[in-house]
């Protein structure tokens, strides 16, 4: 892949690694498949960020829930690699004629989780990001509900690049841009 033209605008692997965990939707960009017509399909989705785990060799994973069949599932069962975009911030400055952004986007290589245990714990993972209020009690007794009901996809990141305006920037003399996760 093509290195990010503005350098000076690249966020580095900390503010990457934040905005993934701080965010809440992610669009999800899969190839095309029979189900869209071979037309590539974005779609946004909830999702939770998950460190890397010990030897797999990722910079992380992003864990998304779904049903058990449909577009998603069968863009991946044609082609596994995606991409997920994460905007952290979009606002816009009309008297500038601009827009103040922050975002990342990662590219990675998803999979269906087959474990009941692994599916589990990412929809406990989920719902805990989702409604972080709810007694360990409900969130069992929904992911309890719906298990059966509901599929898990983990993408396993590759790359990781993040960006934000120009006007976002802060200028620190002597400080160096870092690249992204990747």
């Amino acid at each position: 892949m093509k290195p990010m033209r503005r350098k000076r605008q690249q966020l580095g692997e900390g503010a990457c690694r934040e905005i993934l965990e701080r965010g809440r939707e992610c669009v999800l960009a899969l190839a095309g498949s029979d189900a869209t017509d071979g037309h590539p399909y974005a779609v946004p989705v909830n999702y939770v960020f998950s460190s890397a785990r010990e030897g797999d060799g990722s910079l992380g994973h992003v864990l998304i829930h779904c049903a058990p069949a449909g577009a998603k599932l069968d863009a991946l069962a044609a082609d596994e690699r995606v991409s997920v975009c994460v905007i952290d911030r979009a606002d816009v400055a009309p008297e500038n004629l601009t827009t103040l952004f922050r975002s990342v986007i990662a590219f990675g290589r998803a999979r269906l989780v087959e474990s009941g245990d692994e599916r589990r714990a990412a929809l406990v993972a989920l719902a805990g990001k989702c409604a972080p209020d709810l007694s360990t009690e409900a969130v069992d007794a929904e992911v309890a509900r719906f298990f059966a009901r509901t599929a898990v996809i983990d993408v396993a990141l590759e790359r990781v690049s993040g960006k934000q305006c120009i006007e976002l920037v802060e200028d620190a003399p002597g400080e160096p841009t870092e690249g992204g996760l990747s």
